[in-house]
This record gives structure tokens, C-alpha cells and sequence, in this order.
């Protein structure tokens, strides 16, 4: 054999062998040559390779200490499982090789049939890289299923990642369905392994720990999520389908302000798709020191993959406040807050827990110097964007232009500021819509309320002009009163402003005969203001009767021409204008009411008499 092995082109000497496998200087390290960080060496069996290394020191390629293939069955457990031995003792039971040098030996000598090669990674420990001999055996389980974990074997180096698809390959779970990992303690708590590309080595798990796999639920919740939810309660639930993205938020407690800025987040399109697809999983950054180790972006997005399953009419939001609250102390417990202010929390949260950006650098500006604008805004931009780079900037940020000029030397510096949201006001409008009633000279014509759009800075006279566009009367015949009470409050001039107008004012417009421009003291015709009044009588505790005077409905503003002062030209005049509510009494009951009027002697007593 070892005569047909020298035959075979391609197999240099053994002097040339020796060389390649134990090293002769720098230009062939071999197998001493030093470790380095994630490369692959491989184990030999120490017997084996004592006789090879008998073999190619005899000289002779027909010497009876020629070592056959490789085996390395001292090393396994069994040749079933091949598991490797434990507290195997290097140099002793075995040497380490490796990648180039294991394939020039196997080229050579050959592998036993069905024996596996014992591959190992070198790992960079804190003192020093070394070889992974010994690999972590992780019990793999599903959360429906923990009594029958299934082993894998992980290296040190291997990141959470590697596990979790591992996990979906053993228990052949559906592309389309969304998993996470969990790791059992000693002690029986569970704890998320939230950072996929963390190392075995970093998450510190070790042979022997159980770690579970959990399947989102098709209505977009984790069953560990909601352990008080009864079983029945969770089918029901999953059974409902309604229309993805139509579904409430429970208020907690004073969380209308959470619940609103959420809802109008979950109706940002291209975010929500975001979460929807999963692409914030490739994207979470567990580094950064601005952000929240991806809890925050992790929790909204278990809320918007509930509220878009179409599994739920409403949902209760307690984990998003739970994480919230613990991430900005100021939304902890139930007080009332700003929502715009948990809206600006949440986007820069989410923005720094999926910055794509690992290591920011320090960017130094540059000012302006007389460059064009869309020059200035782009550099701006690209050094905005090396230091924050996620989702939210692709959506929300923008830039602000500033202008400053020296008011010495007349220097103009232009700068342009990132923003992510703008705190403006609302609109306010320039006009308010005032409701009155018009009273007409003609007593053919009922009374009628306008609704009026004038200017919130007008002025009465403005007012006067707009309702003289609705009736055809000019603006300077009418006179603006406030009635309060069935009596006027108060008679405004035409030069005041609308604002001592209040909305609860009742305000009455009439129709007068003299122009309101014209001295009132010198018109042809007197304004007289009358007050309708009702006379009733009511028994007090003796029985003698007595007659008390109430006003009612709304006052007048007559115009009585100066001519026509006297008391039955007055008296024929108010007939006239109020004969559409009263008709003029005949003589019985003038005489009944005139006998009345001086056995009780009321007029004299009373302010609001005509006799006055």
C-alpha cells in the first residue's frame, strides 16, 4: 500500500511531506504556524499521527510503519453518533492541524470510510484565539413542546442567528411564519435573545441550556405575550377576520394622547409595510448608545403586527406603555401628557433603535461660502446621513434652511439643519361667522336671523354693510343693539370694533328712517327705544290683588319724526308697528283698562312705563 501510495503522481516525498505538515520556516508554516481568528483547523488522532511521523522520518516510503488512512476513531464515542469523547487531552490524544495541512494529509493518505472530519473554528477569546475543541450543545425546543428538545452543537463564534435557523430547520417551520428564541436559566426564568448577530460567546450560553423557540400567532401576538388570555378567548380571536388596520386601542387610563399618535403611525403606508415585512429584524442596532437596544422598535412592532393580523378589533397597548414608560419616565403611570410629545419620543426611539449607522463619526461642517443652495442642502444631507440612517430619516427628516447676516461686516451664512417634525400652528381664520336678528321699519315683515361671515377685526360698520347685502338696506340705516333680558344692554356705534361682541351676545340690527351719519340731535326724526311689558296679577298672603309688570319679547328702536311727539300721535304710531302681534282694543276695554290703571296708580311706580 505504502508502495502504491509513492506511485501516485501528485504525493511529494517524504522529506517533502515532513516539511509541509510540521513547518520548515516562514515560506511553509505548517501546523505550528499561529492561530488566527475564525479560521478552520481540524483534530488528528495522536497515534495516527505518531506513525506517519515514524514513517516519513524512516526515510523509506516501503517501511512497515507506513500509518494507512486516517482514523480517527480513538476520538468518537461511538461510530454511530460520533460524538467526540470528552476531556480529550490534546497532544495526547490528539494534535490539531490546520485547514491547508488536513487536506494535503487526507489528499495523501485517505479517510476511513464514513468517518466525518472533526472540524473546528479557532475563536478569538480575550486572552488569546483559540481552537473551539469542544462545542456548545444547545437543547433546541419549540414553546408548545419543551419536553422534546432536539441537540444541536453551535461554535462559540456562531451568532444567535445561526441558531434560530437551525431551530426552524429541525422543527420545519413555514418560511412565512415569524420566530423568536428564548434562553432557559438555571434558576427557570426565561430571557429574550433579542440580538441575532450577538456570538454564542457573548450571549454567554453554555452545553446543556435549553433554548425555546416561539411562533407568532396569526393574529399577530406572542403566545408569552399573553399568558392570562384563556385558550378559548385566543381561538375565538384567531377565528375573527376583519379588515387589517381597522382596529382600536383599549385606553388604559388618561392613554387617548398614546392611542392617538399611534393610530396615525399605523397609517404611515411605508412604515407600517416595514414592520409588516420584517425588514426592521435585519435593521435593529443593539449598540447604540442614543437608542433603547431595539426594545422600543421591537415593541411597536409587535403592535402594528397586532392591529394589521385583521385578527382583532381592539387591542390593549400595555406592553408598547409598559416599554415606554420604562425607556421616558415621564410617561409612567396614567397621567395626562402631550401627544405630539410621545409622537417625538417614538420617532426618535424607533430612528436610533434601527440606525443603520453602528459607529457614528465626527463630521466637521462647512460653511457656505457664497456655494448654490442645492450644492450647500446635498453635502448637508450626505453628513446628516452618515451619522443617521434608518427608516424614520428615509421618511420623516428633512432640512431646515437658516439665513443669518452679520449686521457689521454684512457676512451671509447659510446653513441647512436636519429636522424630523415641524411644531406649527394651527391656521387661525381671519373671518368668524356672527348670527343676528334684523328688525325691519314695515311691520308686514317678520323679523329674520341672519348667519354672518365678517372679518374678525371689522369693525360694527362692517357688519352693517354685510347684512345690507341679505336685505337691501342701506348700512348707515341701521343701528346694532344688545338685548339682554328683553331690554337693551347696550347700543354700539358704528366706529367700534367687533370683538366686544361676544358669540353668546344676542344682537339685534333695526331699521332706521334717519341716516346714522347725521347728528341724531338735529335729524328730522327721534330714536326712541320701547320695552314690551305684561301686566298680571298674583295674590301675595293677604287677599287684597295687586298688579306686578314683566317685559317680554324683544324691544323696538322706533323712528318717531319730531313733528309727531305728541302722546296720540305716539300712541297711533306704536299700534302701527307692532300690528303684526297686537290690534288696536275697543272702547270697553280701553274704559276697564283706564279704571284699572288709576285705582292702582302702577305707571307712576314702574321705570319702563311709556308714560314716563
Amino acid at each position: 500500500e505504502a508502495a502504491a501510495m509513492a506511485a501516485e503522481p501528485g504525493v511529494p516525498g517524504l522529506e517533502a511531506q515532513k516539511r509541509q505538515v510540521e513547518g520548515d520556516g516562514p515560506g511553509q508554516p505548517g501546523r505550528e504556524r499561529p492561530l488566527r481568528a475564525g479560521e478552520k483547523w481540524y483534530l488528528l488522532e495522536n497515534h495516527w499521527y505518531q506513525q506517519w511521523k515514524a514513517y516519513v522520518e524512516s526515510g523509506d516510503q516501503n517501511s512497515s510503519s507506513y500509518p494507512g488512512r486516517i482514523n480517527n476513531a480513538e476520538l468518537f464515542e461511538d461510530l454511530r453518533s460520533y460524538r467526540l469523547k470528552d476531556r480529550l487531552v490534546e497532544y495526547e490524544e490528539y494534535i490539531l492541524v490546520p485547514e491547508e495541512v488536513w487536506d494535503k494529509l487526507v489528499s495523501w493518505y485517505g479517510l476511513e470510510h464514513d468517518q466525518p472530519p472533526i472540524k473546528r473554528k479557532v475563536v478569538d477569546l480575550p486572552s488569546m484565539p483559540k481552537v473551539e475543541v469542544y462545542l456548545v450543545e444547545l437543547l433546541l425546543c419549540q414553546h408548545n413542546d419543551m419536553d422534546n428538545p432536539a441537540v444541536a452543537s453551535f461554535s462559540r463564534m456562531d451568532v444567535i442567528d445561526a441558531v434560530l435557523k437551525e431551530a426552524r430547520r429541525l422543527f420545519a417551520v413555514p418560511p412565512e411564519e415569524e420566530t423568536r428564541l428564548w434562553v432557559k436559566n438555571a434558576d427557570g426564568s426565561c430571557e429574550r435573545l433579542r440580538n441575532l448577530q450577538m456570538s454564542v460567546l457573548d450571549a454567554c450560553l453554555s452545553s446543556g441550556q435549553m433554548v425555546i423557540m416561539e411562533t407568532r400567532s396569526k393574529d399577530g401576538t406572542w403566545p408569552s405575550s399573553r399568558p392570562h388570555i384563556m385558550k378559548n378567548s385566543v381561538e375565538d380571536e384567531e377565528l375573527y377576520q376583519g379588515q387589517p388596520g381597522i382596529c382600536g386601542l383599549t385606553n388604559l387610563g388618561n392613554t387617548c394622547f398614546m392611542n392617538s399618535a399611534l393610530q396615525c403611525l399605523s397609517n404611515v403606508p411605508s412604515l407600517t409595510e416595514y414592520f409588516l415585512k420584517n425588514c426592521y429584524l435585519e435593521e435593529l442596532n443593539f449598540t447604540n448608545p442614543l437608542g433603547m437596544k431595539g426594545e422600543i422598535a421591537e415593541a411597536y412592532a409587535d403592535l402594528i403586527k397586532q392591529q394589521w393580523s385583521g385578527h382583532h378589533r381592539s387591542i390593549v397597548p400595555r406592553m408598547f406603555k409598559t416599554k415606554v414608560g420604562h425607556f421616558a419616565s415621564q410617561f409612567l403611570g396614567y397621567q395626562q401628557h402631550d401627544s405630539q410629545e410621545l409622537l417625538s419620543f417614538l420617532l426618535d426611539g424607533l430612528h436610533e433603535d434601527l440606525n443603520r449607522v453602528k459607529k457614528k463619526e465626527y463630521i466637521e461642517l462647512k460653511d457656505a461660502a457664497g456655494r448654490p443652495d442645492e450644492e450647500v442642502a446635498e453635502e448637508a444631507w450626505r453628513n446628516h446621513k452618515r451619522r443617521n440612517d434608518s427608516i424614520i430619516v428615509d421618511i420623516f427628516h428633512g432640512l431646515f434652511k437658516s439665513t443669518l447676516v452679520c449686521p457689521e461686516c454684512g457676512k451671509v451664512s447659510v446653513t441647512f439643519d436636519p429636522f424630523c417634525y415641524l411644531s406649527v400652528p394651527l391656521p387661525v381664520s381671519k373671518e368668524r361667522v356672527m348670527e343676528i336678528f334684523f328688525v325691519y321699519m314695515d311691520p308686514s315683515k317678520k323679523p329674520e336671523q341672519h348667519r354672518l361671515i365678517v372679518p374678525k377685526a371689522g369693525k360694527v360698520l362692517d357688519l352693517c354693510h354685510t347684512l345690507s347685502k341679505h336685505t337691501g338696506v342701506p348700512a348707515d340705516r341701521m343701528m346694532v343693539a344688545d338685548v339682554f333680558s328683553h331690554r337693551f344692554y347696550k347700543l354700539y356705534q358704528m366706529e367700534e370694533s367687533l370683538s366686544c361682541i361676544l358669540d353668546r351676545d344676542d344682537i339685534f340690527i333695526y331699521e332706521v328712517s334717519v341716516s346714522t351719519r347725521e347728528d341724531l340731535a338735529t335729524a328730522d326724526a327721534v330714536i326712541l327705544p320701547v320695552y314690551l311689558r305684561e301686566r298680571t296679577h298674583s295674590r301675595e298672603y293677604s287677599d287684597t290683588y295687586y298688579s306686578s309688570v314683566m317685559l317680554f319679547g324683544h324691544p323696538l328702536l322706533v323712528s318717531v319724526p319730531r313733528d309727531q311727539l305728541s302722546w296720540d300721535a305716539l300712541y297711533q304710531l306704536l299700534l302701527h308697528r307692532l300690528s303684526r302681534y297686537v290690534t288696536r282694543p275697543d272702547s270697553e276695554e280701553e274704559e276697564e283698562e283706564e279704571d284699572q290703571s288709576e285705582e292702582e296708580d302702577l305707571y307712576s311706580k314702574r321705570p319702563n312705563g311709556l308714560s314716563e
